[in-house]
C-alpha cells in the first residue's frame, strides 16, 4: 500500500475512482488477499492494472456445484473411544460454502451442545424470511450470505424464486452443511429407503453457513468473499462443494493461518484430468459408493434379468400386464427390493467422480481423498433427500477434519490431512484393490488418490507429513512462480525464491508420490519428512512397485522416541524407457506393527 493511506480501503477508492466515475467497491478482501471486486469494463480493468502498486486484475468467473449409513460405514460408531475425554470438536466450526440454509431442519438442533465458543467472531444476518432470533442457536452459529458479485453480472435476484438472505431455496446447501456436522435425527428416510437416524460426520462441531451460489450459479467475488468472512469469523475448517481458482486464493490464506480447506473434485468423470481444485493445499475429494443400495429387478419375458436403482414407493405394481402398444407385445416384472446394506463389494470409484492426474501440476497426485458420496440421505429443504456427487463426499471429509481438529487442536491443516491419506485404505479386506464402476476394472490412485477414508484410524495415524505455509512457497518457486504470482497468492509481496536454492516438486512434503517420468530412462529422487505424533517406536518401510520401476527408500527404518520428533528419508525412482502415456501404480508403507503410515506411488511417462 503507498504510504500516503492511512488504510487499504482509501487506497483502493482511489484507484478506482482513477479509471471510473462510476464503479463501486463490491467487496474489499482483507484476510485472503489484499484487493477488492468492482464491476468495470475491459477499459477499465486494463487501466486499473497498469496502476502502481496493482498486482493483477482477475475476471469474474462463475462455478457451478459440483447420511443415514455413513457414520457406521466409515466405522465412526467405534470413534468415541480413541477422543480424548477433554475434547475440543465443539470449539470447532466448519464453515461450509454452498447455497444456504433450511434451518428448521432437526440437523440444526442444538439440544446437549454448550456455549458458543469464545473465540466464535461470526454473526446470522437477516432476510425476511430468516430471522436470527428464530433460527441460529448454538449449534447454527452463523449464517450469512454473499450476492453483490452475482448481482452485478446477472441483475438483482429474483425474489419471487429465492431469498436475498442465507435461507436455501435449492437444498444443495442444507444437504452438504448437514452431512459434514448435523446433529442426530432418529427416523429419517426418504420415501422409506436409507431409513435410520442421520447424523453428520462431527456431531459435536459448530456449523456456520455462508450462501455464495445462486440460481443462476456461484461467482469468484462472492466465494472470495465468503473465505475473507469466514476466517476472519473463525471458522477452524472450510467446505467448498464447488470448485474454480479463485478458491485456491482464500485457500492458501485459510491454510496459512490454520484452517483446514476441503474440495469436491467435480462431477466430470470418468476422463482423464477431469478434476478441479488442483492445489496441494487443499483437500481434493473424490466420490464413492456406500455397502448400501436400492435395488429394483426388471424380468423380461424372454428371460433376461436387469437390476437397477429405483426409489419407487408407490403401491406395488399388478401381477396383471399392464397395457402398453407395442406391435411385439412384450411382458416385463418389476420388484423393488427396497433399501439393502452390506453390499459388496464397497466402496467402488463413482463413474461420474473427476479424474487424475492433474494437468496443471503432473507432481502431485489428485484427488487426495476418496469419501461416500453415492445415494446419499441428508437434510434437505422439504425434509431429507438422497442425491450423488462429489458435492456429498466433500463434506464427509470437512467433517472428519473438524474430528480430528477437535481430537488434535494443535495439529496443523497439513498433519489433518496427512493422517486422513496416509490411513486410507485402498484395497478391500483380502480381495483386492478397490474396484470402478466405470471400467468394472480395479481403480487407480488417480481415481481415488490416497484410497477411501477410515476415521478410526486417522484420529491415532502414529506419523503425519507435516506441510507449512514454507513448504509450498517453495513449491511455488519449483513451479517457477514470478515474485507477482506469488504475492497474489500469498499476500507476501516482498518474498522472491532464492536463486541459489534448487527448488522441486518432488520435495513437497506430500503424503502422496506422483512420478513423472521422461520416456528415456530415468532417475529421480524424492525427500520426505514424517514426525512422530504417537508413542515411541521404530518404523519399517516396505514398498510394493510395478517390475518396471526400481524403488529404493534410504534409510529402511526410522526410530522416533519422542512426540513431536521429526525424521528424513529419501526415495529413489529408476526405470527404463516406456511408451509415451504409460501409466503404472505402487505404494510406501513405513509400520511399527501397529500402525501403517501408507503412501500411494502414481508413475507416468511423458
Amino acid at each position: 500500500m503507498p504510504p500516503a493511506f492511512a488504510e487499504h480501503r482509501h487506497w483502493y477508492d482511489a484507484s478506482l475512482r482513477s479509471v471510473s466515475d462510476t464503479a463501486e467497491i463490491l467487496y474489499a478482501y482483507d484476510t485472503v488477499a489484499h484487493g477488492f471486486s468492482a464491476r468495470l469494463t475491459p477499459a477499465e480493468a486494463l487501466a486499473l492494472e497498469r496502476r502502481p502498486g496493482v498486482l493483477g486484475v482477475v475476471a469474474e468467473a462463475r462455478y457451478e456445484l459440483h447420511t443415514t449409513r455413513t457414520p457406521e460405514f466409515l466405522g465412526l460408531d467405534s470413534t468415541e473411544g480413541f477422543i480424548p475425554q477433554s475434547n475440543t470438536t465443539s470449539d470447532v466450526v466448519v464453515g461450509v460454502l454452498d447455497t444456504g440454509v433450511w434451518p428448521e431442519r432437526k440437523s440444526y438442533d442444538d439440544a446437549g451442545i454448550g456455549p458458543v465458543p469464545a473465540s466464535w467472531k461470526g454473526a446470522c444476518e437477516e432476510g425476511k424470511d430468516f430471522k436470527a432470533a428464530n433460527v441460529c442457536n448454538r449449534k447454527l452459529v452463523g449464517a450469512r450470505f454473499f450476492s453483490k458479485g452475482y448481482e452485478a453480472r446477472t441483475g438483482p435476484i429474483n425474489l419471487t424464486k429465492e431469498s436475498r438472505s442465507p435461507r436455501d431455496n435449492d437444498g444443495h446447501g442444507t444437504h452438504t452443511s448437514s452431512t459434514a456436522a448435523g446433529s442426530a435425527v432418529p427416523n429419517a428416510d426418504l420415501l422409506g429407503y436409507a431409513a435410520g437416524t442421520a447424523r453428520g460426520m462431527s456431531t459435536r462441531a459448530r456449523i456456520a453457513v455462508y450462501k455464495v451460489c445462486w440460481l443462476g450459479g456461484c461467482f469468484g467475488s462472492d466465494i472470495l468473499a465468503a473465505m475473507d468472512k469466514a476466517i476472519e469469523d473463525g471458522c477452524g475448517v472450510l467446505s467448498l462443494s464447488l470448485g474454480g481458482g479463485t478458491i485456491a486464493v482464500g485457500a492458501f490464506s485459510a491454510m496459512a493461518k490454520g484452517v483446514v480447506v476441503s474440495c469436491s473434485a467435480g462431477n466430470a468423470g470418468p476422463g482423464a484430468s477431469t478434476l478441479s481444485n488442483v492445489a496441494p493445499w487443499i483437500t481434493t475429494v473424490g466420490a464413492g459408493t456406500l455397502d448400501r443400495d436400492f435395488p429394483a429387478d426388471v424380468l423380461l419375458s424372454n428371460g433376461k434379468n436387469y437390476t437397477g436403482v429405483s426409489l419407487y414407493s408407490g403401491k406395488p405394481l399388478p401381477s396383471s400386464p399392464l397395457p402398453f402398444i407395442y406391435a411385439a407385445n412384450p411382458t416385463a416384472t418389476i420388484a423393488f427390493r427396497g433399501t439393502k446394506v452390506g453390499v459388496r463389494p464397497s466402496p467402488v470409484v463413482a463413474a461420474f467422480s473427476s479424474r487424475g492426474p492433474s494437468a496443471i501440476t503432473p507432481g502431485i497426485l489428485k484427488p487426495d481423498l476418496m469419501a461416500p458420496g453415492v445415494n446419499i440421505l441428508a437434510a434437505w429443504t422439504g425434509s431429507f433427500n438422497i442425491i450423488s456427487g462429489t458435492s456429498m463426499s466433500c463434506p464427509h471429509v470437512s467433517g472428519l477434519a473438524a474430528l480430528l481438529k477437535g481430537a488434535h487442536p494443535d495439529w496443523s491443516p497439513g498433519a489433518i490431512k496427512s493422517a486422513l491419506m496416509t490411513t486410507a485404505y485402498a484395497a478391500y479386506p483380502g480381495d483386492g484393490g478397490i474396484l470402478d464402476v466405470a471400467t468394472g476394472r480395479a481403480a487407480t490412485p488417480f481415481d481415488f488418490g490416497a484410497g477411501h477414508v477410515d476415521p478410526p484410524k486417522a484420529l491415532d495415524p502414529g506419523l503425519v507429513y507435516n506441510v507449512t505455509t514454507d513448504d509450498y512457497l517453495d513449491f511455488l518457486c519449483a513451479l517457477n512462480y514470478t515474485p507477482l504470482q506469488i504475492a497474489t497468492l500469498s499476500r507476501l509481496t516482498n518474498y522472491t525464491c532464492d536463486r541459489k536454492k534448487t527448488y522441486e516438486v518432488s520435495d513437497l512434503n506430500y503424503p502422496s508420490f506422483a512420478v513423472a517420468f521422461a520416456t528415456a530412462s530415468t532417475t529421480l529422487k524424492h525427500t520426505r519428512t514424517l514426525t512422530n505424533v504417537g508413542a515411541p517406536g521404530t518404523y519399517k518401510a516396505t514398498v510394493s512397485a510395478p517390475e518396471d520401476v526400481k524403488v529404493v527408500v534410504e534409510p529402511t527404518a526410522l526410530t522416533f522416541a519422542a512426540l513431536g520428533e521429526k525424521k528424513n528419508y529419501t526415495v529413489t525412482f529408476s526405470t527404463s524407457s516406456q511408451p509415451s502415456g504409460s501409466t503404472a501404480f505402487g505404494r510406501l508403507e513405513w509400520s511399527d506393527d501397529q500402525h501403517v503410515v501408507g503412501s500411494p506411488l502414481a508413475f507416468s511417462w511423458t
